[in-house]
C-alpha cells in the first residue's frame, strides 16, 4: 500500500540528524545506509551490480525506542541512464533485542516509478522498536550493463520517541577510517561531560583540534575549532556497545564511527576546564553558538529542557559585566522567508525576557531574527536542517 502525498512537517525520525545511526551493514552496503539516513532527496549510487549485488541490508538503531507509523520515500530521478535502476522493493524489519536478533516485519515498500511527489508507507501495525533493518530487495528494471549502479534516494519515518537518553559522553574513542566495517586507527577524539556541556578534544593526523558542544535531546551537538577560529559541525550518539556515531558535516554529510579506545595512556586532553569555553569566546569577541536552548515545535515557547543551557548563558553573561551580545535566532529553510524570519525574531525575544527576568540588564541584550538567511550547514539534509535551527550569542 503507498500514498501519494505532500511534504509534511513532521519530524523524520530515520535520519543522521536524529541520532539514527548504521550499526551493521556489509562492505557492499555501506552506501546504501549512508545514503538511506543522510536526510537528502538526491539520488545516488549504492553499488555496482557485478561487485554490490541486490539485496543490500543495512541494522540501524535509534537512539531510543521508537513507534514508527509511517515510512516515506521522496520522489526520484528516474530519467536518462537512471531509469529503472531505484530500488522498487525495500522490507522494513523492527527489533527491541538488538543489531542481530528479534527482527520482525513492520512494513514493505513497493515503490512505485512515474509518481509526482513522496510516496508513503503506513505501518500497519505500529510498535516500539529500537533497531530497524532495511533490505533493498530489486530494482524496477534488471541491469542492462553491469556497471551502472543501481540508485536510491531516501527514506523517512515519522512516528513517536522516548526521549533519548544521551548517556555516555564522556571517554575516548579511536575514528574508524574507512567505514562501519574498518577496524580503530589511530585518529582519537575525547570528550568530557559536565551536565549538558560537553568539552575535549579530537587529534587526526598529527593534530589536535579542540571540541566543545552541548546535550541536545539526548544527542550532542559538537563543534570542532580550528587554531583560526573556524568550525566544523558533528552531530554524534554514543551507541547500546559504546561506540560513538553520527554524522560530520565539515563537508558533504558523511557518517563516522569510532570505537572505544582501550589502550590507556594519559589523557589526550584536560579535563573540563574552570572557565566555561563559551565564556573565553565571548570574552575573545567571537559569537557562540547554542543548540539546548530548546522551543516548541514552529513556536517561541521555551521548552523546559532549555534550562540547563539558559541557565549556562546567565552565568556567563554574570561574569562578563561590561559585555552586551546579541541574541540571534536562527531557523532552518523548512517554511517561508518572511515566517522564518518572524519565528527567529520571536524565540530571540524569548531568550531575551528570560534573561532579563533573572537580572541580566536588558540593555546589555539585542534581540535579532535572522531565518534562514545565515545556514551554516546543508538546509537539503536532515542533520543540516537541525544545526541550522540554532541560538547564537554575538558580542556587540
Amino acid at each position: 500500500l503507498f500514498v501519494p502525498v505532500a511534504l509534511t512537517a513532521e519530524v523524520d525520525l530515520l535520519t543522521y540528524g536524529a541520532g539514527a545511526v548504521v550499526v551493521r551493514a556489509s562492505k557492499e552496503a555501506e552506501a546504501f545506509g549512508q545514503i538511506a539516513l543522510d536526510g537528502s532527496d538526491q539520488t545516488l549510487g549504492i553499488g555496482i551490480p557485478r561487485r554490490e549485488p541486490l539485496p543490500l541490508s543495512v541494522v540501524v538503531e535509534l537512539p531510543a525506542p521508537s513507534v514508527l507509523r509511517t515510512f516515506e520515500v521522496p520522489a526520484f530521478d528516474d530519467y536518462g541512464t537512471r531509469h529503472g535502476r531505484h530500488v522498487k522493493t525495500v522490507v522494513v524489519e523492527g527489533s527491541t533485542e538488538g543489531p542481530e536478533r528479534g527482527f520482525a516485519p513492520l512494513v514493505t515498500l513497493a515503490i512505485r516509478q512515474g509518481v509526482e511527489g513522496p510516496q508513503r508507507f503506513p505501518v500497519a501495525d505500529p510498535r516500539a522498536v529500537r533497531w530497524v533493518r532495511l533490505t533493498a530487495v530489486d530494482t524496477h528494471a534488471p541491469a542492462e550493463q553491469d556497471f551502472r549502479p543501481h540508485v536510491f534516494t531516501d527514506i523517512s519515518a515519522m512516528g513517536d520517541q522516548e526521549e533519548p537518553a544521551g548517556k555516555g559522553f564522556s571517554g575516548r574513542w579511536r575514528y574508524r577510517r574507512t567505514g562501519l566495517n574498518d577496524t580503530p586507527g589511530v585518529s582519537r577524539i575525547e570528550l568530557h561531560r559536565d551536565g549538558d556541556r560537553i568539552v575535549g578534544c579530537e587529534e587526526v593526523g598529527g593534530r589536535r583540534r579542540v571540541v566543545e558542544g552541548e546535550v541536545e535531546g539526548g544527542l550532542a551537538r559538537l563543534s570542532r575549532i580550528e587554531a583560526d577560529g573556524r568550525r566544523s559541525r558533528l552531530t554524534a550518539v554514543v551507541t547500546s556497545e559504546g561506540e560513538l556515531a553520527g554524522v560530520d558535516l565539515g563537508g558533504p554529510p558523511r557518517g563516522f564511527w569510532a570505537g572505544p579506545d582501550t589502550s590507556g595512556g594519559e589523557d589526550l586532553c584536560p579535563l573540563a576546564p574552570d572557565v566555561d569555553p563559551a565564556q573565553q569566546a565571548l570574552a575573545a569577541g567571537q559569537e557562540v553558538v547554542l543548540y539546548g536552548i530548546r522551543f516548541d515545535v514552529d513556536s517561541d515557547r521555551l521548552r523546559a529542557e532549555a534550562g540547563p543551557t539558559l541557565e549556562r548563558l546567565k552565568g556567563v553573561l554574570e561574569k562578563l559585566p561590561e559585555l552586551k551580545v546579541a541574541i540571534e535566532g536562527h531557523t532552518d529553510a523548512d517554511a517561508s522567508d518572511a515566517h522564518n524570519l518572524d519565528l527567529s525574531r520571536r524565540r530571540a525575544e524569548a531568550v531575551v525576557a528570560w534573561l532579563a527576568e533573572r537580572g541580566i540588564a536588558r540593555d546589555r541584550l539585542e534581540p535579532v531574527g535572522r531565518g534562514e538567511a545565515e545556514p551554516i550547514a546543508d538546509n537539503a539534509t536532515s542533520a543540516g536542517r537541525a544545526l541550522n535551527r540554532r541560538v547564537e550569542i554575538v558580542p556587540r
